[in-house]
């Protein structure tokens, strides 16, 4: 499944000049109240690794279904033990080895357990959603995780929410997607915490409330989501149902570009290049943008060909720069004034440009301009 980046509005314009005596573009009508695709409560389900863990002690064995859970009486399938450790649970290591038929036949057995494993029903409502060592039933899957939704699994919650808001073998309704999100965010869910925020702030499901989105994402965010941290950052930089707060922003933009969230690390390079919300420091904001263009990010690829053609934040190489933006430009992202500028190259430096570009280019996928974050412009 996809991993869901967030799009500033705007960002795929042209990139300006570095050149500190770059003219101020022309008035822009005012920002929308947030990222388009913040807009978009799509978030795939997250990995399964925290999903099958050893069955819980008797004392904290699941509830019947129907039955009230409260973080205080101590269940929560998702506890810290074991987290990440393919060997804590069979069926889970089967997964993270693709043993599919394995980990569906393990999983299966543990759902018929009493009691059962909520993470095990939550395990075989992705295979069936997948078509992983079964084949795909995306009805199956709905009632796999409805039945772990029961007993209180978290993630089950989620996954159905999902299902919920695509209609995918389950009646489509925004609003039960937004109450299966409400009931995991009550149990400190990350990836529910985030969605509830998106639809709070589409007003989907429930009723527009930028103020308590912002509550949610924040919560999202200090729970260590990468994506929370970015969509919280831009909140903050744009004013949307909280003050507007620079430092602040730069700050949570950092954490996620820590986390190697491609968006943030664009983001919070151009904030560093630029000295915004935090210490100006050009050095650091082309290390960021080599780390992104590295991985295909078409605007990283952009912005790091302009430090390396005006020797900004690196030593100046004509070479890297038609390199890098050559790469940027097969992926859509023109820029004139690049091309002016490999126009004007000796043909032995564009032809090492040339090699470079085909070194570079190996190894990484392009993340596409829909998915890639960059604005304001350095």
């Amino acid at each position: 499944m996809r991993r869901l980046a967030l799009v500033v509005a705007g960002l795929l314009a042209a990139a300006p000049a570095l050149a500190a005596t770059q003219k101020k573009p022309a008035a822009k009508p005012a920002p929308e109240p947030i990222a388009r695709d913040l807009m978009k409560p799509e978030l795939t389900v997250p990995s399964l690794r925290y999903m099958m863990l050893p069955p819980p002690a008797a004392s904290a064995a699941p509830q019947a279904p129907g039955s009230s859970v409260r973080k205080e009486e101590g269940f929560l399938p998702h506890a810290d033990v074991g987290l990440g450790d393919p060997n804590s649970d069979l069926a889970y290591g089967a997964y993270q080895r693709g043993l599919y038929v394995a980990a569906f036949k393990e999983a299966k057995r543990r759902a018929a357990e009493r009691p059962p494993s909520p993470q095990a029903m939550t395990l075989l409502g992705q295979l069936y959603a997948s078509g992983a060592g079964v084949a795909r039933s995306p009805e199956e899957a709905a009632r796999w995780y409805a039945r772990a939704v029961d007993y209180g699994d978290r993630k089950a919650m989620v996954a159905l929410a999902l299902a919920r808001l695509g209609g995918d073998g389950v009646q489509k309704s925004e609003t039960e997607a937004a109450k299966l999100f409400a009931q995991a965010a009550e149990l400190d869910e990350p990836e529910a915490l985030y969605n509830l925020a998106v639809m709070r702030l589409q007003g989907a499901g429930v009723p527009r409330d930028p103020a308590a989105a912002v509550r949610d994402m924040k919560a999202a965010a200090e729970l260590g989501q990468a994506e929370a941290q970015y969509a919280y950052a831009v909140m903050l930089r744009d004013g949307t149902g909280v003050e507007r707060d620079l430092t602040e922003s730069a700050l949570w933009l950092g954490r996620a570009a820590g986390q190697d969230d491609i968006p943030s690390m664009v983001e919070y390079a151009i904030a560093l290049f630029n000295g915004k919300g935090v210490a100006k420091d050009e050095a650091a904001a082309a290390s960021l943008f080599r780390r992104a263009a590295e991985r295909g990010n078409a605007i990283a690829q952009n912005r790091l060909a302009r430090l390396y053609a005006n020797g900004r934040g690196v030593e100046r190489d004509p070479a890297r720069a038609a390199a890098w933006h050559r790469l940027a430009r097969a992926q859509g992202l023109n820029d004139t004034w690049l091309e002016g500028f490999v126009g004007s190259m000796r043909p032995e430096d564009r032809a090492a440009a040339d090699r470079l570009a085909a070194k570079f280019g190996e190894g990484f996928g392009p993340v596409a301009l829909s998915t890639a974050a960059a604005s304001p412009k350095p």
